[in-house]
């Protein structure tokens, strides 16, 4: 399966008329790579198969990407909306090896997560501009539509719409998670107010009548600021993104070690997604049942890996940029 995303937003996006997907047929190439010694055979004919699986990939002229990059991108939330709605797939009847509880945990799971967004998938989207998505993202969030949140320097920066935010925070606020709902008005009021910076001091909750003892511990145990580790300075967050990016490590780490295996670090993309398919257990179990192609767009977005032609269709290969 390509990676590919939704047919519905042509309307409003325009497709980069430039690129083309070149996965088409898995022809020759990938059914020579394909075939081992487990399929029986000969010494020879063995070693043959092994030798094959060492050479190096053939490379093409063509321009090789995602399907569904966009040419424009005329609203931001466009583009958030579509990487959330690839990152799950469906939860089939059977073959997952869950039982009826292990279902119903990985949907309250799924229902856990907020929807947030990696920057690096909006990347993927519009990769012809590196600068764009900044520049945008940095205009949307001044008009308050979409708030940034940078939790760690390692994990990489995440975007939410802004009434997905308040609507989470609202949702919190009469739980019983909540000791001073008062302060969980005034950080509202406080973000509105700050609509594009990704951190608060001290000072700033306090001028919002938002101390340690009147709000700042209860904000900081649901997950709505984290310490930056920076005495008086805290991050803005949201519930249960520590969930979210090991979710994201994880997969993008299975990724980032198929190819790593390989003695030219690369691999026809048909090859990876059969391996997916094929590891049952951590695709439902440790990845939640996250989308294959929510995998391919984050290591191609955040430079990990990067797809190249050839003759047997897409492949790709590590870039060097460590974890």
């Amino acid at each position: 399966m390509s990676v590919r995303l939704t047919a519905s937003l042509s309307s409003t996006v325009r497709r980069n008329k430039r690129k083309r997907d070149i996965l088409g047929s898995e022809i020759l190439h990938a059914a020579e790579i394909e075939q081992d010694g487990s399929a029986g055979g000969t010494d020879s004919e063995v070693s043959r198969s092994a030798k094959r699986r060492e050479q190096k990939l053939e490379t093409t002229n063509l321009i090789v990407a995602i399907e569904g990059e966009m040419a424009e991108l005329s609203d931001i939330t466009i583009g958030i909306r579509t990487v959330l709605s690839r990152m799950w797939d469906a939860v089939p009847e059977t073959g997952t090896r869950l039982n009826r509880d292990g279902i119903a945990e990985l949907l309250r799971f799924r229902k856990s997560i907020p929807p947030i967004v990696m920057i690096s998938h909006l990347h993927a989207l519009f990769p012809s501009d590196p600068t764009f998505i900044d520049r945008e993202l940095q205009r949307v969030a001044e008009e308050g539509l979409v708030r940034k949140m940078v939790v760690n320097q390692n994990a990489g920066d995440m975007v939410i719409e802004s009434k997905d935010y308040f609507r989470i925070l609202r949702e919190m606020k009469h739980t019983d998670k909540a000791s001073n709902v008062e302060a969980f008005d005034k950080f509202e009021d406080l973000l509105k107010s700050k609509p594009a910076v990704t951190r608060l001091a001290k000072e700033d909750l306090a001028e919002a009548a938002i101390t340690e003892e009147e709000g700042i511990r209860d904000l900081l145990s649901v997950g709505f600021l984290v310490l930056s580790g920076m005495p008086g300075v805290y991050l803005i967050s949201i519930p249960n993104v520590g969930s979210f990016l090991k979710l994201a490590f994880r997969t993008r780490k299975w990724m980032v070690n198929i190819l790593a295996k390989t003695k030219w670090k690369e691999m026809l993309e048909k090859l990876i997604h059969e391996r997916w398919d094929a590891n049952v257990k951590a695709r439902w179990r440790e990845f939640r049942g996250v989308r294959f192609e929510w995998v391919m767009m984050e290591v191609k977005g955040g430079g990990w890996c990067e797809p190249f032609a050839t003759p047997g269709g897409r492949g790709w290969k590590l870039t060097g940029k460590k974890e």
